[in-house]
């Protein structure tokens, strides 16, 4: 019993395959006008069904239209295909390079050895399909560091073995025998690459849409964690995290900043300006954070910084070089109006591992800052809390018997 693959019915499902892919990307795109990889991914497509066309009628066309336009159509499509994944990354997409290795397989199939050898034309354009492969592979892990999206490796490995996957037949050819005899017939191991690419090419496909699904969904989530304006965390992001850094061992310290005068800011200059005065100063602050702190908007012109395992002497020279880095900021539309901030420091070996008392103590300092005079730091002690402030947290923990407190406001 014969087990060798078909090629004739492995040929119709790879041009069904790439027919289907191709229309699906055209739908794609009719969808989503704006998109700079679908327009590329529907010209590989587009290309690669021509080349199909082409190549497939070899017996009755010429050779160069059969192998010179038609396997030069697919080298396009491949190259059209690599420029996809460039738009994805972000980079500038570039035609004559997508069309680089046509020409040069144009320009080659003019030459007498090119034309007269098989053998020759199979290794040039496996070299020209591989190389483009390995681009697209490499595209694809050089950003790996700065998006970590999960498919990435999935994507980067089918379009290394796509590549090799080119480059078998060029030995295979060597060694086992070519791939077309002089009667017409196909080599038996031919057929294997012919599905071999086939399947490379709907898991690279995928592998792209996978990748642009998870940047999305990241961005979502991202957009749920992140203040808009200063792309800090905002404020539930802080609670969750701040949370689970306080069941950590060792000491926790707190930061709670205000930017002083604010509501003039606002009036005096314009909202804008006010929300320049937001992304200096949070800039300011984050340059002198070091990694594995929580520095986080909590709304306004509050924000906070949570310091893990750091001793409340530390934390106020901490807060004390946070105060002079504002007093110094530069912002040009306000040169006249120095901005300032005021700063409450608590710590949780004082406070208890319980975020509200921790907030609630560094509210209290901060509190104290605004009353001495603002621009200055304060440390919250146990014993500096207000009644009002120990009814406030009695009451979000359910405790019965305590009346709600009268909210105290703070002068900005």
């Amino acid at each position: 019993m014969d087990h060798t693959l078909h090629l004739p019915t492995i040929m119709i499902v790879h041009a069904l395959i790439t027919f289907i892919s191709t229309v699906v990307t055209i739908y794609m795109w009719s969808r989503n006008r704006g998109s700079r990889i679908l327009p590329l991914l529907v010209a590989a497509g587009i290309a690669a069904c021509a080349a199909m066309l082409l190549h497939s009628a070899r017996n009755v066309l010429p050779l160069f239209l059969s192998s010179g336009i038609g396997l030069g159509l697919g080298a396009l499509a491949v190259g059209f295909y690599w420029q996809a994944v460039v738009a994805f990354e972000g980079g500038k997409v570039s035609l004559a390079k997508a069309s680089a290795g046509t020409a040069i397989w144009t320009a080659l199939l003019l030459t007498p050895v090119f034309h007269q050898s098989i053998e020759v034309r199979t290794t040039v354009l496996g070299l020209i399909v591989a190389g483009y492969c390995f681009l697209t592979a490499r595209e694809i892990l050089e950003r790996a560091r700065v998006e970590p999206l999960p498919s990435r490796s999935i994507a980067a490995l089918a379009n290394i073995i796509r590549g090799t996957i080119w480059l078998a037949p060029a030995p295979l050819s060597l060694f086992v025998g070519p791939a077309y005899a002089a009667d017409g017939s196909t080599a038996p191991w031919f057929a294997y690459v012919v599905l071999s690419n086939s399947m490379m090419i709907v898991l690279s496909l995928v592998a792209l849409l996978m990748l642009a699904k998870e940047r999305d969904e990241l961005r979502y989530r991202l957009a749920s964690e992140r203040d808009p304006l200063t792309n800090l965390a905002n404020r539930r992001t802080f609670v969750a995290e701040a949370k689970a850094a306080l069941g950590q061992e060792g000491g926790t310290s707190l930061l709670l900043l205000d930017i002083d005068h604010f509501k003039i800011v606002n009036d005096t200059h314009g909202h804008a300006a006010g929300d320049q005065v937001l992304i200096a100063f949070s800039r300011a602050i984050e340059r002198r954070m070091p990694k594995g702190w929580l520095f986080a908007r909590l709304g306004g012109e509050e924000f906070a910084c949570l310091l893990p395992r750091v001793g409340v002497q530390k934390a106020l020279a901490l807060a004390e070089e946070l105060r002079l880095a504002v007093a110094d900021m530069a912002i040009s539309p306000l040169s006249p109006l120095q901005v300032t901030v005021s700063i409450g420091v608590a710590e949780a070996n004082a406070s208890g591992a319980d975020l509200d008392m921790l907030l609630a103590s560094a509210d209290a300092a901060l509190y104290r800052a605004k009353a001495d005079g603002r621009n200055c730091v304060r440390l919250c002690e146990p014993a500096v809390l207000l009644d009002d402030t120990a009814a406030t947290l009695a009451l979000a923990v359910g405790k019965p018997g305590r009346s709600a407190p009268r909210i105290r406001r703070r002068g900005k």
